[in-house]
């Protein structure tokens, strides 16, 4: 018996109805659509593509990382010591001392956890939170330090670069920092030292800076830029 299909056909080549209507299919233009309709689809795809708030906020508070739990911990003994607060009596104060003392410990391990994270968004986060105790906290300077002058990304060597702030006055950190300012390839990392220098910098590094802009050491549209707020400043 004889097949009543046609394999190049998408219908039953002997059904008229079915036949009638492929064709009248084969005449509808195929329309794309507009520019307006294009760029509404594809904002709604980004839109939906968007962590949730709630997700941001997680992320943010750092439970969604290893070092959750911490971040977690720390919000329970903070919320339990603002209770202690304002219902224990006078003589309970050194226990509110040693729970602040707890808190500030877990903050602290979050810190450097975060400072040596896998992950460079995470270790941009612990440079951010970093960049508050740092001038306070010695261990915590050397490993913000240690991401200045060693992270293998950029923009958070450029970051840690900015957070240690005042402290490039320090015999120890202006040392290194300024030594990172002769080898760094990256004009992002130079950039980042130049306007560090710039603000806080001593007058010795600052005429260590001239020289380096001088030498052609510095990128060219970066040593342009010492040289014109340098002379500025002298105005």
């Amino acid at each position: 018996m004889p097949d009543n299909k046609t394999p190049e056909l998408p219908f039953d080549a002997e059904n008229p109805a079915e036949q009638q209507l492929w064709n009248a299919l084969g005449d509808v233009s195929a329309e794309e659509p507009s520019p307006r309709l294009r760029q509404e689809f594809y904002r709604k795809l980004a839109h939906a593509s968007r962590p949730t708030v709630a997700a941001k906020l997680r992320e943010w508070l750092g439970f969604s990382g290893n070092a959750g739990w911490l971040t977690a911990t720390a919000c329970v003994l903070l919320g339990l010591g603002a209770g202690q607060l304002f219902s224990a009596p006078a003589d309970d104060q050194e226990r509110l001392a040693a729970l602040e003392e707890n808190v500030s410990m877990l903050s602290r391990s979050l810190i450097l956890d975060r400072l040596e994270n896998d992950t460079a968004s995470k270790r941009l986060r612990g440079v951010m939170d970093a960049a508050y105790v740092a001038g306070t906290d010695a261990e915590i300077a050397t490993a913000l330090l240690q991401r200045a002058t060693q992270d293998r990304v950029p923009s958070v060597r450029s970051a840690a670069i900015e957070a240690l702030g005042t402290q490039v006055k320090t015999p120890e950190v202006g040392a290194r920092l300024m030594a990172l300012l002769e080898q760094a390839e990256s004009p992002l990392v130079q950039m980042a030292l130049v306007d560090l220098v710039l603000r806080n910098g001593s007058s010795e590094q600052m005429a260590r800076l001239q020289e380096l802009a001088d030498n052609g050491v510095l990128h060219p549209d970066i040593a342009r830029h010492v040289a014109t707020s340098l002379t500025r400043d002298l105005i």
